[in-house]
């Protein structure tokens, strides 16, 4: 399963069946292109432009458009984005951007057709979405082809280590994908880049999306990023705020920190676990309850009855946990 493609409350939801049939998390590593190269794929047409307006809800159009791959030259372009993109916006400025006018055909699967309804905004891993302000570095960065001469060796690894401490958020996410998903660069890693990749993720003002991809890479590849994170999910663990309502930004990095919590047989202690079961999701809270089946089983049905008499708990975790203690009663009677 593609892991990395998928949303982190998706992720999160794919997990626990994951640790119910014993499934190898190594195993797992995902086919996910490297946010420069995805901006530079056949289907997607790269530009630089300046932010005009936004004529219709939930679309962007720029103006002064110079295309660097995919596509024919053109005065203007509107695109359709998600939410997301609407505040990286200012009109007159300009910025680097990323487009697709194709789709794969809904009868085929394999031949690509005009979008209906038209350019789409690229959201791809580390570019979420492809909309860039374009600064001189940002541009030397993104409208040069992904030759392996320039993205392969010791000097982008090191503009990637050094991008993990940009003050803003979507370099972070882009140089943190670069991490995760170009083989070059994990098999280059020391111990220097390990320990401050280890920190990177512990900082809290530092974007979510890039501290979730640290973790997951960590997860997915402990031969590259070593196979001492036990103490950095645990503290993810510990200290991440617990919300009672779902689709919070730091599901990605508490999935991730399970993970290595149950790849590792790690323990920590039970107060951390307990305070995961009434997550406002309730496939985090699934997680929280496999680890401490596996350090305290007999406090598993105590935790939920607790959680369940809350009555501020999520109407999906309350669902999730009556079906798990009606099965976990059912299980606990056959056994006996």
């Amino acid at each position: 399963m593609n892991f990395a493609l998928l949303t982190p409350r998706l992720r999160a939801l794919c997990l626990p069946a994951l640790l119910l049939f014993g499934m190898a998390l190594a195993f797992a590593a995902p086919v996910m292109p490297p946010p420069i190269d995805a901006m530079w794929d056949r289907d997607v047409i790269l530009a630089e432009a300046t932010y005009l307006d936004q004529p219709a809800p939930h679309r962007l159009r720029f103006v002064d458009v110079d295309v660097v791959h995919g596509g024919e030259a053109r005065d203007e372009v509107t695109v359709q984005v998600d939410d997301n993109a609407l505040p990286l916006v200012q009109p007159g400025k300009r910025y680097v951007l990323a487009w697709q006018e194709t789709q794969r055909s809904p009868s085929t699967k394999k031949l690509r057709v005009m979008r209906a309804e038209g350019p789409q905004l690229l959201m791809s891993a580390g570019a979420n979405p492809a909309l860039f302000e374009a600064r001189p570095e940002t541009r030397e960065l993104l409208l040069q082809p992904p030759t392996p001469e320039r993205l392969e060796g010791r000097e982008h690894l090191r503009r990637a280590m050094a991008g993990l401490r940009s003050a803003d958020p979507q370099m972070q996410s882009l140089f943190a994908a670069e991490l995760f998903a170009r083989s070059a660069l994990r098999e280059q890693l020391g111990g220097a880049e390990r320990r401050r990749l280890r920190a990177f993720v512990l900082r809290g003002d530092r974007a979510y999306e890039a501290r979730s991809m640290i973790l997951e890479a960590a997860l997915i590849y402990p031969a590259h990023y070593g196979s001492d994170w036990a103490r950095v999910a645990a503290r993810v663990i510990r200290h991440e705020p617990v919300s009672a309502l779902p689709g919070q930004p730091n599901e990605g990095l508490v999935w991730s920190a399970f993970g290595l919590l149950q790849r590792d047989a790690a323990s920590v202690p039970l107060a951390q676990l307990a305070r995961w079961v009434a997550s406002g999701n309730g496939a985090l809270s699934e997680l929280a309850l496999h680890a401490i089946r596996r350090q305290a089983p007999e406090r598993e049905l105590p935790l939920i009855d607790q959680a369940l008499a809350d009555e501020a708990l999520a109407a999906g975790t309350r669902e999730f946990l009556l079906d798990h203690r009606r099965r976990l009663l059912l299980s606990q009677s056959s056994e006996g």
